[in-house]
């Protein structure tokens, strides 16, 4: 058996192609795609290969046993994933001792075998054969050669190295250059056995002296002692017998995962520092390493609990990964302290709902028909009390008017707390009204179930007929969207998504989040705001974005769990829990 030691490197992503490396289970694969696909299609390129590989390499149904059945196996990834033309390809898979090898394109293979170098396999061939103890391969492309400096300088560079030392080595060298979409793979194998032999041997040593110790204190002991005692002296000594069996395997146990530990460090080292190269510029490709080192760390984890050994440097790399992933993603533990109680007015005080007007905010407490205004400014309390406000729905403000949505009956507008006056009646159009603001004086409705947002102008007498928002031929879906805010464009967000309009017309807007797993609960911004807040209420985080949608930090709070609503005022998250009001920073 062998194992192999694994370094990679990995540049800059090229606008409009994708290059990736996969090390998984035996199986090494390096791919340059020059154009025709973008980051989003290429990493659910990475997904469906890894998910063939795992059925492949490990379903006995589907096991690879021959060169040709590598060959084909190759070729179906190229085929399912619909690869462009215009692609490179260098690829292995170690079964037992047998090391099968595809080379398509401009995709190389090298090895290094006994201090002699040259070129394995290149254009579109195949090969197969035993590999030997320290051999060393290296599968790249074209692009990556060059850059280095031809087959020449390759064989400078590699000579009597290690593949971590290389990446070391050349990364400075490269980085000076333009390498984008360039990747290669460095694999070198060591026999097992050897080390597996050491390890039984030192085992076994240590158990024929326990045991060789312990049957001379046996016979010993039957010589000069009565029956009693000599009896006594048996059962303990086999019970030292057992003791010295079951510490053998356990050191047997322990010694195999430290092995083991020194590979899967090294490997997660590397992809952790690759990752924070390629944060900046490729937030996406930055938290796939991060993923690929919490797997192959998951891997050793369960390893390690299946033998039953307890190994330090274990936990101690698992905080390593999560201290660079809350570098990589800006993940902060948010602070908060409370900001008001609305308890000082009344007892039995407690909002469900808060919206930002000005300086203001607006909490609606629909049990007691209550809407109380804070100035978060002067921390001063007012409220208004009537009885169409135990019936609302949704609220919002502008320039000192409150409006509320009453289901199946319309929307009231409250003016210096004089009694509640209907402004816009029920109307037979709408369907599921979800979400209700304004902006400019102008209305906006937001109906899930009719898959609109109705947009009502202000006038002299209150407000016009309802129009839809959105231009013709750009409404889309809404069944997925729970909230929206307005600042000019229109963000709106749901289940995994977020939208942006702007005067009807959907924009393109591409973010970029440290998660794909999401459920967003609200979205607020503003105009008087620079970036955008998305509160997932299940994972306790709001991520912070810039306005066109660059990733900026995310919050995590245990108290963003427990919220009804939130605002910000001043970049600082004003939460409503209850009773009371915290600021979260």
């Amino acid at each position: 058996m062998f194992k192999d030691i694994v370094s990679f490197y990995l540049g800059e992503e090229k606008k409009g192609g994708f290059s990736t490396v996969i090390a998984q289970d035996g199986f090494f694969l390096c791919l340059e795609i020059y154009s025709g696909l973008d980051n989003d299609q290429g990493y659910k390129i990475v997904e469906s290969i890894k998910t063939k590989i795992k059925q492949k390499l490990t379903t006995e149904k589907y096991l690879i046993n021959n060169l040709s059945e590598f060959d084909d196996f190759i070729s179906s990834i190229v085929t399912e994933n619909n690869f462009p033309t215009g692609f490179s390809l260098a690829s292995g898979y170690l079964k037992e001792n047998i090391l099968y090898l595809k080379t398509i394109n401009e995709g190389k293979i090298f090895i290094r075998r006994k201090g002699k170098y040259g070129l394995l396999l290149y254009a579109d061939n195949t090969a197969s054969g035993e590999i030997e103890d320290e051999d060393f391969f290296i599968f790249t492309t074209d692009n990556f050669l060059n850059l280095i400096g031809g087959r020449v300088k390759i064989e400078e560079i590699f000579a009597d190295k290690k593949p971590k030392e290389i990446v070391d080595e050349i990364t400075p060298f490269i980085k000076n250059k333009n390498d984008q979409g360039a990747v290669a793979i460095m694999v070198e194998f060591l026999k097992q056995k050897v080390y597996q032999e050491e390890i039984e041997e030192g085992i076994e040593r240590e158990y024929k002296t326990n045991i060789f110790s312990s049957l001379k204190t046996y016979f010993i002991a039957m010589r000069n002692s009565q029956k009693t005692l000599t009896v006594i002296m048996a059962v303990f000594l086999f019970g030292l017998l057992l003791w010295s069996m079951t510490l053998g395997v356990k050191r047997k146990n322990s010694l195999l995962i430290e092995e083991k530990y020194k590979k899967v460090n090294e490997l997660i080292n590397q992809k952790l520092e690759t990752a924070q190269e390629v944060a900046f510029l490729n937030m996406d490709r930055a938290l796939i390493l991060l993923q690929e080192s919490k797997e192959e760390l998951n891997k050793l984890k369960t390893e390690a609990e299946n033998l039953k050994v307890k190994n330090n440097k274990i936990t101690d790399l698992e905080k390593k990964i999560n201290e660079v992933e809350n570098k990589i993603v800006k993940k902060e533990l948010a602070n908060y302290r409370e900001f008001f109680d609305l308890t000082v007015d009344d007892k039995e005080a407690e909002g469900e709902k808060m919206i930002l007007s000005e300086n203001n905010v607006y909490i609606l407490n629909k049990k007691k028909g209550v809407i109380y205004n804070l100035s978060l400014d002067k921390k001063s309390l007012e409220k208004s009390e009537f009885s169409e406000i135990k019936s609302a729905n949704l609220l919002t403000s502008y320039e000192s008017r409150i409006y509320f949505y009453v289901k199946d009956v319309g929307v009231y507008e409250i003016v210096d707390k004089n009694k509640p006056k209907k402004v816009i009646d029920k109307d037979k159009d709408w369907g599921e009204i979800i979400d209700l603001s304004v902006y400019n004086g102008n209305l906006y409705l937001l109906d899930k179930e009719k898959d609109e947002i109705w947009k009502y102008l202000k006038t002299d007498n209150g407000f016009g007929n309802k129009t839809s928002y959105f231009q013709k031929g750009e409404a889309i879906n809404l069944s997925e969207i729970n909230s929206f805010a307005i600042d000019g464009s229109i963000y709106l967000s749901g289940n995994n998504l977020i939208l942006k309009y702007t005067s009807g017309t959907k924009e393109s807007f591409k973010y970029d989040l440290p998660s794909n797993k999401f459920n967003f609960f609200k979205v607020f911004t503003n105009k008087n705001l620079k970036k955008i807040y998305l509160w997932d209420k299940n994972s306790g985080v709001v991520y912070v974005l810039g306005k066109t949608g660059e990733y900026v930090s995310q919050l995590n709070s245990d108290i963003f769990q427990k919220g009804n609503d939130f605002v910000v005022y001043k970049d600082e998250i004003y939460l409503l829990l209850k009773n009371k009001i915290f600021i979260v920073k």
